[in-house]
């Protein structure tokens, strides 16, 4: 090796580490954001796009001026200006809280240690080039890695592309067994919930119905994918279970009926279908569609239950060629109606009919919202069809509790009261929240929120709506995000709305902190969405 000293040789460890410690810090920040797109390498460069300038930050580039030590004396002077720079680069990275932290599934961890394994093969080729070459080509490998460390998105891309036959084979694999062994248990009732919103809601309270009379499992959480429901069934799904209630996402068209491929429901029932996620599905039609895909999973001796007061659903349930059980509030000739509804803090209580033998209940729930009796009632409506009667259904119902981040209501000291609903803001669940936050009695009505997301080109025109509807409702506004809620102000605006009511935050967490500067006792506060950290603005 020419010109080599046990100091370069020190200072080649250090660099080693410096470059070691920011590379790492990089690739698993954006392995965070790859993963929050669903390792969807399009909707990943559609977010660097957006961030182009926060992520392609040009003082990563500062490495290149160790190569002026090559006019002076060296590798030496080239590798203590290349530790440096790298070390400080790291102290003072913008390390940002975090809302859903990383999470090293085996997909994660592949994708990480496979970026890392590339760029410390370059280094190893850097060291292998050094002592064959000179120190000319020392400076060029540096100046190589430095090039790679500030491309490190698109090399994680290329990985991701790469390794996605391997994934395949993987997801493939799991996908088989846990359809092999589901086909084991033949007395299994296997029930579907999809829609553009409420299934999490309906999933829950048909388990806290059901479980009184069968052995119920759900899939936990908003575990709503093919690979989030097949690790459910390998792992927690058991020869004694009776039901097995199925919440079914989607990203794209087929993803709901690649679930029906795997569980074979005998019953499916369709929330209400709106335009949530229009900026994947583009059109309404698609997303009818794509919900449709549980229906069409059904054999003919399936259930279909629709919620008919939605329009979508009405049009689905005359196509439908199973039997059907319809539910709803307004619409003509349901099999499950709901009568007498009173709303207020403390939840709802209302009467349901059931026309098949004509037995009626008077309910109570805790579930806040309109729109939660309509998630109510088609749960009654499974439960009724697997052979419950609504008297068998109060008790369970009425312990039932709010669901974490959906309209759930805290009480704190002073008589104030947060509501939180901030899981997945859509049109019709943001017009029903701040429906709830009218309803509360309390000194003054204030909202947090960053707005709606994916709802494509309609995006800005519903964001409009949401914040006139807000300034008819709200005492106080905190927003959250200057660029992300531009929409929402121009609706503000359009009412003549106070700007020394509205306060508008970087992030949630300057939002929470200066709510904390003007909360008085007797305060009612609504947390409307929070968006996940693919859209922070910092």
């Amino acid at each position: 090796m020419l010109g080599i000293t046990y100091a370069v040789m020190f200072f080649f460890v250090l660099a080693l580490i410096g470059y070691g410690c920011h590379t790492v810090w990089k690739i698993k920040k954006q392995l965070h954001i790859l993963q929050l797109n669903s390792y969807f390498n399009r909707r990943y460069l559609g977010w660097l796009n957006n961030k182009k300038a926060q992520v392609f930050n040009l003082k990563e580039l500062e490495p290149l001026l160790a190569l002026v030590g090559m006019f002076f004396q060296g590798p030496l002077i080239v590798l203590v200006l290349f530790t440096l720079i790298y070390f400080r680069l790291f102290l003072i990275r913008p390390d940002l809280p975090e809302k859903k932290p990383l999470v090293f599934t085996q997909r994660a961890t592949r994708l990480f240690v496979f970026s890392l394994g590339f760029l410390l093969a370059i280094y190893m080729g850097v060291i292998a080039i050094w002592w064959g070459k000179g120190d000319f080509w020392l400076e060029m490998s540096i100046g190589l890695l430095v090039i790679c460390n500030f491309f490190a998105p698109f090399l994680l891309m290329l990985i991701n592309l790469l390794l996605l036959p391997l994934e395949k084979i993987i997801q493939y694999w799991y996908f088989r067994d846990a359809y092999r062994y589901l086909r084991t248990l033949t007395n299994l009732k296997v029930i579907g919930i999809t829609g553009s919103f409420g299934k999490t809601t309906t999933k829950y309270v048909l388990m806290e119905i059901l479980r009184h009379r069968f052995n119920v499992l759900k899939t936990p959480g908003s575990y709503n994918t093919t690979m989030g429901i097949t690790k459910v069934i390998r792992s927690e799904l058991k020869p004694i279970h009776d039901v097995f209630v199925v919440e079914m996402g989607a990203k794209k068209p087929g993803d709901i009926r690649e679930i029906c491929e795997l569980v074979q429901p005998q019953y499916g029932l369709i929330t209400a279908i709106g335009e949530q996620h229009l900026e994947e599905f583009k059109t309404l039609e698609n997303i009818k569609k794509t919900k449709n895909e549980l229906i069409e999973a059904l054999l003919e001796h399936g259930v279909a239950f629709f919620n008919m007061d939605d329009s979508s659903c009405r049009e689905l349930a005359s196509a439908t060629k199973c039997r059907v059980v319809s539910y709803g509030i307004e619409a003509d000739k349901l099999d499950y109606r709901i009568l007498d509804i009173t709303l207020d803090e403390h939840g709802s209580s209302f009467r349901v009919i059931c026309a098949r033998d004509n037995s009626q209940a008077i309910f109570q729930t805790k579930l806040l919202g309109k729109h939660n009796i309509y998630n109510i009632l088609g749960a009654i409506a499974v439960a009724g069809d697997l052979g419950m009667p609504l008297s068998e259904m109060v008790y369970p119902l009425k312990q039932v509790s709010a669901i974490p981040h959906r309209l759930e209501l805290k009480k704190v000291g002073n008589n104030i009261i947060f509501i939180d609903d901030a899981f997945n803001s859509n049109p019709v669940g943001s017009k029903m929240a701040l429906e709830v936050l009218g309803q509360i009695s309390g000194k003054r009505k204030i909202i947090i929120t960053p707005g709606m997301i994916e709802l494509g080109v309609k995006e800005n025109e519903y964001n409009e709506h949401f914040g006139e509807y807000i300034a008819a409702v709200c005492d106080y506004v905190i927003l959250v995000g200057k660029k992300q809620t531009l929409a929402l102000q121009r609706g503000l605006k359009a009412k003549q709305y106070s700007e020394e009511k509205l306060f508008i935050a970087a992030d949630f967490a300057m939002a929470k902190k200066h709510l904390e500067q003007i909360l008085q006792a007797g305060d009612v506060v609504l947390f409307e969405n929070d968006l996940p950290d693919n859209y922070s603005e910092q």
